[in-house]
């Protein structure tokens, strides 16, 4: 553990730019792949989860 505790970040004190879209079309669709991806990975292991602990059985 370092001697100073990390200080939480006040979203008032953030530049308005961190609140803007990606400035290119190519970098916003990049970004709309990164959520997706992650929405529907998170989606996965939640079935993965609820599959697992409900005894559901996948047969492929």
């Amino acid at each position: 553990m370092s001697a100073h505790p990390r200080q939480r970040v006040n979203m008032k004190d953030l530049p308005a730019e961190f609140f803007l879209p990606p400035p290119t079309n190519a970098g916003l669709w990049r970004e709309t792949a990164m959520l997706v991806g992650g929405s529907v990975a998170f989606i996965v292991a939640l079935g993965v989860i609820v599959a697992l602990t409900q005894g559901i059985v996948v047969r492929l």
